[in-house]
């Protein structure tokens, strides 16, 4: 009998030890959590301020407090290269009367400028609205780029880089919360020296194709019961550059027969030496030529020799023009003729070039010289 009640007994617990592993699918379970009350005071931004990134390393650390103009707040050029970067640094400086181990987080808000709209690129799906018109798009306009966490730095580099670096060499660079002031954070006693706030910094960029304009930009803390600090906002400016980048650095007309057009076909290829052209810079643009008139002269007051140009394929977009001067003169603003085609942020586009001769003169080859410049277009309006 006891034989029976011990198998028994092991059958029973073979049971209890199988039993939790077998399960139902898909159960749920609920949660649930509640906001702590937290006690205490909120965190405080003092100030805060963007400045270029000279030096990188990290974050904050071996800047100079510089940026790209006098004016109060910051500018910064753009790079001017195509794939470039501008390299800056988002700074704050925090504090919390509970004691700054009471910080959980300092952070930062960037967002595109307002009313600047991009257009639509395939190459760069995270631009929208129509190419090749000013049709309202909807890309950029104000839109949030990102959240930052800014990491602090030593007391050391945090008062070097701020009392310095900016309260000594650029101090229009910072915007103040409230009443506060350099005389106040950087004195013998202040809240830097005695370590009851800190600098804190991240390394940011912005791309060659990003709109010129003016980024907002949001710093706040957070404190570890969760309460926030007043939230500071300030501007910098991407100072407008308008700029292109060309693949070819002559149009040979080849063979031309009298009073018929000869038309050279650019195309998108990138440094094959047929005629291409990009915006290297942060505006859109108007591509605009001259040319002299390669010893062709005039008869009767007429030229001998005129041109077409257009940027892009649409055939309602050539430009007719004549010559701006005899050869060896140097073109002046009004000599050049606009064409129609904008070139967008980081467009891509082909030239095409035509040469009509009206009169045949002694020489049988001829040469001269063509100028490309352009001219800032107006950014598309946001919906």
């Amino acid at each position: 009998m006891k034989r029976i009640i011990a198998s028994l007994s092991i059958i029973a617990l073979a049971v209890m030890t199988l039993g939790p592993v077998l399960t139902v699918a898909n159960e749920t379970v609920t949660t649930g959590l509640t906001k702590g009350s937290g006690g205490g005071s909120s965190p405080i931004i003092k100030v805060k301020w963007e400045m270029l990134d000279l030096k990188g390393g990290a974050p904050g650390v071996g800047e100079e407090g510089k940026d790209d103009s006098p004016d109060p707040g910051a500018q910064f050029l753009a790079p001017g290269t195509w794939d470039g970067q501008l390299k800056y640094t988002v700074c704050a400086i925090a504090t919390d009367p509970n004691s700054v181990l009471d910080i959980d987080g300092v952070y930062a808000e960037i967002y595109y400028p307002a009313g600047r709209a991009y257009s639509e690129d395939p190459a760069h799906p995270d631009v929208l609205g129509k190419p090749d018109t000013e049709s309202p798009g909807v890309g950029a306009c104000g839109a949030f780029i990102e959240q930052n966490t800014l990491i602090k730095l030593g007391k050391a580099e945090g008062y070097e880089l701020f009392c310095n670096q900016i309260k000594n060499k650029n101090n229009n660079l910072p915007v103040f919360y409230d009443s506060y002031n350099y005389g106040e954070i950087c004195a013998a006693d202040g809240e830097l020296m005695k370590e009851t706030a800190y600098v804190y910094c991240d390394d940011k960029t912005l791309k060659w194709e990003d709109p010129a304009g003016l980024y907002k930009v949001v710093a706040y803390a957070q404190d570890k019961a969760g309460n926030f600090s007043n939230f500071l906002e300030n501007y910098f400016e991407y100072l407008a550059l308008t700029g292109f980048e060309k693949d070819f650095t002559n149009v040979d007309y080849g063979e031309v027969l009298l009073s018929t057009p000869k038309k050279i076909s650019g195309n998108l290829i990138w440094s094959d030496g047929t005629p291409t052209i990009r915006n290297i810079g942060n505006t859109r643009l108007k591509m605009k030529v001259a040319q002299d008139d390669m010893d062709f002269g005039k008869t009767s007051g007429n030229w001998n020799i005129s041109y077409d140009a257009r940027v892009g394929t649409d055939e309602a977009d050539w430009q007719i023009y004549d010559p701006f001067g005899y050869k060896g003169a140097t073109p002046i603003s009004t000599d050049y003729t606009q064409l129609e085609d904008t070139l967008e942020l980081s467009e891509i586009e082909e030239m095409d070039f035509s040469v009509h001769v009206e009169k045949w003169l002694l020489p049988s080859e001829y040469t001269g010289t063509m100028w490309l410049a352009a001219d800032m277009a107006s950014f598309r309006t946001c919906k």
